[in-house]
């Protein structure tokens, strides 16, 4: 797989080079159109030196290349994050994240599902269960909801209010691997990608 970065300096960062060897780097948008990509390259838009005012066209710019896009902030907020999604951007992460964090994103974002910071997830998932569906789209969510086992509701119920997987292992006092083996199986029945959708779909038919 291609990792495409695109940094004003046009330098790799050792972190990013640690998480992906083979990584590539260009300095503009329009470096990076003029690249081949193969289907499965997703491109990582360095924004921290970019003015505010200036981020939104530049990811609007990214997202032109066709490939999935995760934006790096050099200071992340829960605003940023969510105008950014609302643009197309399928990762937000800190521009120093560390490398095996951002294997994760890519794993993630390559395989169609949103990554955030999981303090800003949180955020996201609360304000998700401020979201009234209709009756229709409840009754469709708690259909599906019916094939999943009382476990894997009680773990699905865990990821809507934003816990991570070592905080569902503790609460149900279960092993991190078996969380992981339960959200396998909720992924596959429900069809969602991702803790995202998993999270807004759980939130528009099971309460607190």
């Amino acid at each position: 797989m291609t990792q495409l970065f695109i940094t004003p300096s046009s330098k790799l960062q050792e972190r990013w080079l640690e998480a992906f060897p083979e990584a590539k780097v260009v300095g503009t948008v329009a470096e990076a159109l003029a690249q081949e990509l193969g289907s499965n390259a997703s491109v990582w838009l360095d924004a921290g030196a970019s003015e505010m005012e200036q981020r939104p066209k530049l990811l609007r710019d990214a997202m032109t290349i066709g490939r999935p896009v995760v934006f790096m902030a050099a200071t992340p907020n829960e605003w940023e994050a969510l105008q950014a999604l609302n643009n197309g951007a399928q990762g937000y992460c800190h521009k120093l994240a560390a490398p095996r964090q951002l294997r994760q994103i890519s794993h993630v974002v390559l395989n169609g599902g949103v990554w955030l910071m999981p303090r800003l997830m949180q955020r996201f998932l609360a304000l998700s269960l401020r979201v009234v569906p209709t009756s229709e789209k409840a009754e469709a969510v708690g259909s599906a909801l019916d094939e999943l086992t009382s476990r894997e509701v009680m773990v699905a119920k865990l990821v809507g209010r934003g816990e991570s997987n070592r905080e569902i292992a503790a609460e149900l006092e279960i092993t991190e691997r078996t969380v992981k083996a339960h959200l396998s199986a909720i992924f596959t029945k429900l069809g969602v990608r991702d803790r995202v959708q998993l999270a807004l779909t759980v939130n528009r038919s099971i309460g607190d």
